[in-house]
């Protein structure tokens, strides 16, 4: 069984954005990664209520102070790219609308020929659940029940006039 390569893509504050997400997406699936990736940080808290990852004392790291929209990134790489999948690892599903989410990762899927893996959590940062307005942090688990459920059900069997499939997920 050969292995899979994936890749992340660049969507920290150092890259330039519209120039090098294209250009590493070209590059990486001409070298033969199957899958490119990008992951989620709504904001990068000052002062931190809590560690990275919820353990106390260890700082989050200067890398998440400006990361880039994930599915911009994944229009991004979806533009340039024709065969590589393209995934979230992971979304933090509770931060988002439920209806609007589920559109845009169809939207998506549908523009990029079916490529769209969706990686979905209930995050960690208890600075990211209060910024975002949404249901508090100890309801984080019923509210990623309810995003899922609306996601499958916008999806449906031809979601947004996509080609008929929902974005594969990882739940």
């Amino acid at each position: 069984m050969a292995t899979r390569l994936g890749l992340g893509l660049p969507q920290m504050r150092q890259y330039d954005l519209g120039k090098d997400v294209p250009d590493v997406a070209r590059a990486a699936e001409g070298m033969g990664y199957e899958s490119l990736w990008v992951f989620e940080r709504a904001l990068f808290p000052e002062p931190a209520v809590q560690g990275l990852y919820g353990i106390e004392g260890l700082p989050w790291p200067d890398e998440y102070r400006n990361v880039a929209d994930p599915l911009v990134t994944l229009t991004l790489a979806a533009a340039a790219t024709e065969r590589a999948e393209l995934g979230s690892s992971v979304l933090v599903a509770p931060l988002h609308v439920p209806f609007q989410l589920a559109k845009a990762l169809a939207s998506l899927d549908a523009a990029s020929g079916g490529r769209v893996v969706a990686g979905f959590g209930t995050g960690w940062s208890h600075d990211e659940y209060a910024a975002a307005s949404v249901r508090p942090f100890a309801e984080r688990g019923q509210a990623w029940d309810g995003r899922m459920e609306v996601c499958r059900a916008a999806w449906g069997p031809a979601p947004g006039g996509s080609a008929g499939h929902p974005p594969k997920t990882a739940l």
